[in-house]
């Protein structure tokens, strides 16, 4: 005969007690009078907890809350809220009250509704002056992300052992079209920083679109990374920029790297006064938000008759780079880039055609 399982007494209490490990805690049962009874209940209940699952059942609400703690504790404010709104998006699609009710067959048709509501949502709206797209009316890129960041949640469910691992590879990705690196010109350079001289006029010489202009395209610097550059990040006898953590601020993937400042560059932060701690700032001498740079900046470009954003000049900076010869690992390493596939997508700008580099063979 099997050994029964311990009970015990508690001070003041009439019945044995007795606890059992429920999904990686230990919860505690009030018996019964009877020793030997109450060690057989005890033993009925551990043989129900083995027999189920051993990863027990997880409240839903139990693994989002401990989900994005750790989410806000590793990721930057931008990834959480991107993990935020695609949790949303699940949860209208379905209601969810234990973590055990995910499997693929559910991710699949949370994909294929998004899409579906996106097709049918497109098909009305009519787009109107200051008028938002209505929720729910996705690209494929974003369906995609949202996808992404839901797999990226069960994943980590797996690795606390809430729940098995699945094959979640297996949900492919929509197709998205891959269309050329777009980028400025030399010439459209020019036309910007000519424009953004206008504005310095006007302003007791000073014009925050140049610094965003120079230090996109001469250093390829990311948004965050020029919203949060501050003069002593800046060695100007090494002529070189160091892209490192901050207080409440890190870079991409937490790579810290430095740039080299090219002349142009390198000249025009020389002469900038310093009236904020940070290189970027207002024409108050106040710093710039993340959001603030991309609205203001996107109106300056479209001011001065182009089109494009903060980010197409880091663009500027690979593209300008790969035209003139210099290869794609050196290039990826002034960008920041954790893989060269990243920076792969500047591949077909680079002055070396295939018959040039097939004749660089040796004879023999």
């Amino acid at each position: 005969m099997a050994k029964l399982p311990s009970v015990y007494k508690r001070a003041g209490s009439p019945v044995y007690w007795g606890s059992v490990m429920v999904s990686g805690k230990r919860k505690q049962y009030a018996l019964c009078e009877n020793k030997a009874a109450a060690q057989r209940m005890l033993a009925d209940i551990k043989a129900e907890q083995k027999g189920r699952s051993k990863y027990g059942d997880t409240p839903w609400q139990a693994f989002k809350n401990r989900y994005f703690e750790w989410n806000t504790a590793n990721n930057n404010p931008k990834t959480v809220y991107l993990d935020k709104h695609a949790f949303d998006y699940f949860e209208k699609f379905h209601t969810v009250k234990e973590l055990a009710e995910i499997d693929l067959t559910l991710l699949e048709q949370f994909q294929t509704c998004l899409k579906n509501t996106s097709t049918q949502l497109a098909e009305t709206y009519k787009p109107h002056k200051g008028q938002k797209r209505p929720l729910g009316m996705m690209g494929n890129d974003a369906i995609n992300r949202v996808v992404r960041s839901m797999k990226k949640a069960f994943r980590k469910a797996a690795e606390w052992n809430l729940m098995p691992e699945i094959k979640w590879e297996r949900v492919k990705k929509f197709k998205t079209p891959k269309g050329r690196i777009e980028f400025f010109n030399a010439s459209e350079l020019g036309i910007l920083l000519s424009k953004s001289e206008e504005i310095a006029l006007a302003h007791n010489g000073y014009a925050p679109q140049k610094t965003i202009t120079l230090l996109g395209a001469c250093a390829g610097l990311r948004r965050g990374e020029m919203v949060n550059l501050e003069w002593a990040d800046l060695d100007f006898k090494r002529r070189k920029i160091t892209i490192q953590p901050k207080k409440n601020w890190h870079p991409k993937d937490y790579e810290c790297r430095d740039i080299d400042m090219p002349e142009q560059l390198y000249e025009y932060l020389l002469s900038l006064p310093h009236k904020s701690h940070k290189v970027l700032y207002d024409y108050y001498g106040e710093p710039y938000s993340l959001d603030s740079v991309s609205t203001r900046y996107r109106n300056f470009v479209h001011s001065a008759g182009l089109e494009g954003g903060v980010h197409k000049l880091r663009h500027t900076f690979a593209s300008h780079l790969v035209q003139n010869g210099v290869d794609l690992y050196t290039v990826s390493k002034l960008l920041g880039h954790n893989s060269i596939t990243t920076t792969e997508i500047y591949a077909h700008l680079s002055p070396l055609t295939f018959a040039q580099a097939i004749a660089k063979l040796p004879r023999f």
